[in-house]
């Protein structure tokens, strides 16, 4: 008898749950498209508003870089300018005395010349290009400027960051030039040096010229060759803006429910973030 009961319970109670079910109107097309934008804007405000952090971190950094880049880079390409025609000259004009030289000149006097020339030609011809050239580096910093005031997009933030990352290896190319260039002069001032005490004919003040011009030669390409293993102003910005930079959130698969009211029935809200 109570199992008899128990099944007639049961059989109301599903009866009752049919007839509500029936009877229940289901949620318009408008409050169902409202309750699910609602849920929807749960989940994807936040990364979002991260992305945007990220992208105006980036700009920031980057534009202090990029800044401090164009400074540096002004004034060491100054200096390159300075010291490459200073230095060329010079040499082109020991060069020029050692091969027109009145009484002619012996052999080792006529490759002092030689020498002297050719240094100091490439010398010359390198300071003069520093001197003339603009470089990339400030035409990047006035197309940055142009754009930052435009508004910086994540596409334009990378379309400099892939700038100065070219600039980076460039630069860094050009930094082996001037090592090996150097460490060249320094082999000329050993040259120089080894064969000052050489000949004979020459005279007291012949040999203590030699010896001042390969000293010379010697520490300025020592120096030049220790001082390119320093990075150059595009490097030191491309690495430190890789060290500081803020990564975007990735967009990842997330759900979430709610619950969804309305005066014609009760349902759940669907979410999801791929």
């Amino acid at each position: 008898m109570r199992v008899l009961s128990c099944l007639a319970s049961c059989l109301l109670l599903s009866w009752v749950l049919a007839a509500d079910t029936a009877t229940a109107q289901p949620l318009t097309l408008e409050e169902g498209l409202e309750s699910l934008e609602d849920a929807t804007d749960i989940v994807t405000a936040e990364p979002d508003r991260l992305g945007a952090e990220a992208l105006a971190f980036n700009a920031k950094l980057l534009n202090e870089l990029l800044l401090r880049a164009h400074e540096q880079t002004m004034r060491e390409e100054k200096f390159a300018a300075a010291t490459g025609i200073t230095g060329g000259a010079i040499l082109v004009g020991l060069g020029t005395w050692r091969l027109v030289e009145d009484p002619p000149f012996n052999s080792y006097s006529r490759g002092l010349g030689i020498m002297f020339m050719t240094l100091g030609m490439a010398d010359l011809t390198t300071g003069i290009f520093a001197a003339t050239r603009i470089p990339h580096e400030r035409r990047r910093i006035e197309r940055w400027r142009k754009a930052r005031s435009d508004g910086i997009t994540p596409l334009e933030l990378a379309h400099f960051e892939g700038e100065l990352q070219s600039a980076s290896e460039t630069r860094e190319g050009e930094r082996l030039l001037v090592r090996w260039n150097g460490l060249t002069h320094a082999i000329a001032g050993v040259i120089v040096l080894a064969f000052t005490p050489i000949p004979d004919t020459s005279s007291r003040s012949e040999r203590v010229s030699g010896y001042v011009i390969g000293g010379v030669f010697l520490a300025t390409g020592l120096g030049a060759f220790a001082a390119s293993f320093r990075g150059t102003p595009s490097e030191k910005a491309w690495t430190e803006y890789n060290q500081r930079k803020v990564s975007a959130p990735e967009h990842e698969f997330s759900w979430r429910l709610a619950p969804s009211f309305s005066r014609r029935g009760v349902g759940l809200s669907f979410g999801a973030t791929f």
